[in-house]
């Protein structure tokens, strides 16, 4: 065929008698690809609604047979920048969660979230390692290397990937695991983007049915207090208590409870596996530290993590950016404090400190590619939701921000929390080693580069 018959409703057509799932072309694809952020716009040629792992194949032998790029959507979190052109091929028709409770393993299809997982293991008195949102996609957390609420104690959420289902650039799938395909898992673990579609994966459970956990908020000028304090706490924290601390600076908005309406506020996470009782013993020191409200630290059924965040789950405009920390000191919180603090007139919306290390520094899972193993902190910044400033004072505030904490920055990010400010330096977040891994496998499993990697 030459370029001059590949029309629009050639490639269509091509597609409709390939696929059992819906077809369509790329106008409208604003009603199929609606994701967190609505701030990202996608601008696909074609959508196709896969149904099954087959439709996923016969969409990537199209696009093959027509020189097409092929973007994946699943749950529509994590893109920092929009699909252009070729075909956006989404997965959330590829839904399901099998449990084997003996094997304490569940097999868990592309398009399912952790909340359908959670509500299939739970139950069981089993626990999956999900973010700290329970409606983030399983397959794009676990790719990304995947930080839960009980982080330090539990390692990253791809140390439980144990097996995958995965379409190559030629529309061939794949079953990857230990024993096929060794190189492919140890890139699925942690390298992110370009990697096929998976189609499914198996994850290994723990026997955990209840954690300790919640959070606390300080409010106007005692948030600036409890920031300090955190800073000076979590330089002994225990390993075995996952903390973070948010800056947020709230809409009056009525779905948020009345003391936080419009409040500025510093909110102080705490995750553990340790009971109650040890848990409010070791976090004393930070509740002590100024007037705190709606404190929900206490003994809560796994099935409840997400509520340790308390992260949105409506779409809204993000603009994010984010950096790896080897520190978190006083100092740094000054500085923090001095950008993002209930003074600063700065467009951002949140500035968060994740505290790491303990067991998400520990490799001994079997070869993976995931990247901020050797940092101890992570801060990660999101702009007032105000697209009309996304162009001008929304990413100045944020790269403002990041440039500040350069002293105690290792340069990089973790690959889920790539957001669009901190975009351009992707290629970067792998060590040398890992970068050429990803690369051979990238080339092996696509080698006409099919799927689209981030710009």
């Amino acid at each position: 065929m030459t370029t001059h018959e590949i029309t629009q409703d050639v490639v269509l057509d091509a597609l409709t008698q390939a696929v059992t799932g819906r077809v369509l072309p790329g106008n409208a694809a604003e009603a199929r690809l609606s994701g967190m952020n609505i701030a990202v716009e996608h601008r696909p040629d074609y959508v196709v609604d896969a149904t099954s792992p087959a439709d996923v194949q016969a969409t990537v032998r199209v696009a093959k047979r027509f020189g097409l790029p092929v973007a994946v959507f699943s749950t529509g979190h994590g893109f920092a920048r929009g699909i252009d052109g070729g075909i956006a091929l989404t997965t959330a028709g590829l839904t399901g969660v099998e449990v084997d409770e003996p094997a304490r393993t569940a097999r868990v299809a592309a398009g399912s979230r952790w909340r359908d997982v959670l509500d299939a293991v739970t139950p069981l008195g089993l626990a999956a390692v999900t973010g700290s949102s329970p409606d983030v996609g399983v397959v794009g957390f676990l790719l990304g290397g995947g930080m839960s609420p009980l982080a330090r104690e539990v390692g990253f959420g791809s140390n439980y990937l144990l097996a995958a289902d995965v379409v190559t650039g030629d529309g061939d799938l794949l079953h990857v695991d230990a024993d096929h395909h060794p190189e492919v898992l140890r890139a699925l673990r942690g390298g992110k983007w370009g990697l096929g579609v998976v189609t499914s994966v198996t994850i290994r459970l723990l026997p955990l049915a209840t954690i300790t956990g919640g959070s606390f908020f300080a409010v106007g000028d005692d948030a600036a207090t409890m920031f300090r304090a955190y800073a000076d706490w979590v330089a002994t924290a225990p390993s075995d208590i996952t903390t973070s601390v948010a800056l947020l600076r709230l809409p009056p908005l009525e779905f948020l409870p009345e003391p936080l309406r419009g409040q500025y506020v510093a909110n102080v996470r705490v995750a553990s596996t340790r009971p109650l009782a040890e848990v409010a013993e070791a976090i004393a020191p930070l509740r002590e530290a100024a007037p705190i409200i709606l404190d929900s630290i206490g003994e809560m059924p796994y099935a409840a993590i997400g509520a340790v965040h308390q992260d949105p789950t409506d779409p809204m405009p993000v603009l994010d950016g984010s950096t790896l920390l080897h520190t978190f000191e006083p100092q740094t919180a000054e500085v923090l404090l001095g950008i993002a603090g209930p003074q600063s007139t700065a467009p951002l919306m949140m500035a968060e400190i994740r505290h790491l290390g303990g067991a998400l520094g520990d490799g001994e899972h079997g070869p993976d590619s995931v990247t901020g193993r050797d940092a101890a902190f992570s801060l990660f910044v999101i702009g007032l939701p105000v697209p009309e400033l996304f162009e001008t004072a929304v990413p100045a505030a944020i790269n403002g921000l990041l440039e500040a904490v350069q002293p105690w920055s290792l340069g990089r990010t973790q690959a889920n929390f790539a957001g669009a400010v901190s975009e351009a330096a992707m290629i970067d977040l792998w060590s040398p080693a890992d970068q050429a891994h990803l690369a051979t496998v990238r080339r092996d499993l696509d080698p006409e580069g099919r799927f689209v990697m981030p710009r």
